[in-house]
């Protein structure tokens, strides 16, 4: 399967301190700070005089054998510095947190075994799935497998991470 290619002005990156970046948007949606965990992603939208506004943030953290991504978030706001063409081609390309989504699993691939999410929202859960996610079978609890990995060692990571409940 071809995934859709990240539009241009789309800017997607590791950042240090996500807090003067991304702690408003993440305090507005989640009613509280970042939490200090490694590793912050955000992705910007690059305006024609080159000025970046960040448009999406999600954390990977790391656990173990496995990185736990939480705190997705996109300010709706930044969609007013993509005029219509470029608003298209994000469309097209299945949306700024599908792209954040597959550059963290790109990026972190050699450092875990399994991404997990725990998603409650129903779009949320369509971008989820769109960027490479799959259901576990238990409520909310979303897996990426990005290697070959043995059942039963599967089955293991998936309990652990339905134990820890939402994330």
């Amino acid at each position: 399967m071809t995934l859709p290619a990240k539009p241009e002005f789309l800017l997607i990156t590791e950042i240090d301190d996500p807090q003067p970046i991304a702690g408003e948007l993440f305090q507005r949606k989640f009613g509280h700070p970042i939490p200090q965990w490694k590793h912050d992603v955000v992705a910007f939208v690059r305006k024609p005089d080159g000025t970046l506004v960040p448009m999406s943030y999600a954390k990977f953290m790391p656990f173990g054998s496995v990185i736990l991504v939480g705190g997705c978030c996109t300010d709706g706001r930044a969609f007013a510095h993509l005029d219509e063409a470029q608003t298209a081609a994000l469309a097209a390309s299945g949306g700024v947190m599908a792209q954040l989504l597959r550059y963290g699993f790109t990026h972190f691939a050699d450092s875990c075994d399994a991404y997990f999410g725990y998603c409650g929202d129903a779009r949320a859960w369509e971008v989820d799935l769109s960027a490479g996610f799959e259901p576990t079978g238990h409520d909310k609890l979303l897996v990426h497998w990005h290697k070959p990995i043995n059942a039963q060692l599967k089955r293991g990571l998936v309990a652990m991470a339905q134990a820890l409940g939402p994330f």
